[in-house]
């Protein structure tokens, strides 16, 4: 019996999630034929396998945080993520090195490359709000997802999402103990990520604000905006930093 239809689908666009490159596809395929809803596992696995079946890719861009601007750089060759970014007058790097079953975080000091410490996960990078545990979506590779019934609140600017939440399997290490994250239905889109502390207010909050269109009549990904939010009152935002990507070859 072949992989179901949503799974083929969503195969093909989200190949670019994991480094915040996300495909939106001109004209959307799981919605033309009736099939089965995804398990939460099943939208995970779906993310992991394109991470590491997408060929090689570099992209570029910046993150800001008012007028501070970080230049990063990210290599993807194979099973490996490779990040730069721009600290004073050096260049930085980590990577994020893919397994079956999880995602290791490792620094690349001199050449060599030595496993990071879960403490260093929720460590800011060069004076911005963003960590590592941020930009490696290491959330992707935790179990025991569930669809949530979300109600009028699973429609993101507009559209209809499954609502996905997964629990930190060791709520101790990195930020969140738990994660929530919008999944457009109709064309696979990421639009938001919610992360979680173990009190069970929201502490940082990923948005997709704008898009890119490629020739071949892709969307990506242009600006995320990252939130974080006041621990005495979750509702206030109290640091906004911006990912913006270099426009991607192709542009129209």
């Amino acid at each position: 019996m072949g992989a179901p239809l949503w799974y083929k689908n969503a195969m093909k666009m989200w190949k670019n999630i994991l480094f915040a490159v996300i495909l939106l596809p001109l004209v959307p395929a799981w919605a033309q034929e009736e099939a089965a809803e995804p398990t939460a596992d099943e939208l995970l696995a779906c993310m992991r396998e394109m991470t590491v079946s997408q060929g090689n890719k570099d992209v570029a861009g910046r993150i800001r945080k008012g007028k501070l601007k970080i230049p990063f750089s990210l290599s993807v060759r194979g099973d490996t993520l490779a990040f730069q970014y721009k600290e004073g007058s050096a260049w930085k790097r980590f990577d994020v090195r893919i397994k079956e079953d999880k995602a290791d975080l490792l620094r690349v000091e001199n050449g060599k490359a030595v496993v990071m410490a879960p403490a260093q996960y929720a460590q800011p990078i060069a004076g911005t709000d963003v960590c590592y545990e941020d930009l490696s979506l290491r959330f992707l590779y935790w179990q025991g997802g569930e669809m949530v019934d979300a109600g009028a609140d699973s429609r993101i600017k507009g559209r209809d999402c499954y609502v996905v939440q997964v629990p930190n399997p060791t709520p101790k290490v990195g930020q969140f103990a738990w994660v929530r994250m919008w999944v457009d239905k109709e064309n696979g889109t990421t639009w938001q990520i919610d992360g979680y502390g173990a009190d069970g207010k929201l502490k940082k909050r990923f948005s997709i604000t704008s898009v890119q269109r490629l020739s071949d009549g892709s969307w990506f990904f242009k600006q995320m905006k990252l939130e974080v939010r006041n621990p005495q009152n979750p509702e206030r935002t109290i640091a906004l930093d911006y990912l913006e990507m270099d426009d991607l070859p192709g542009k129209k």
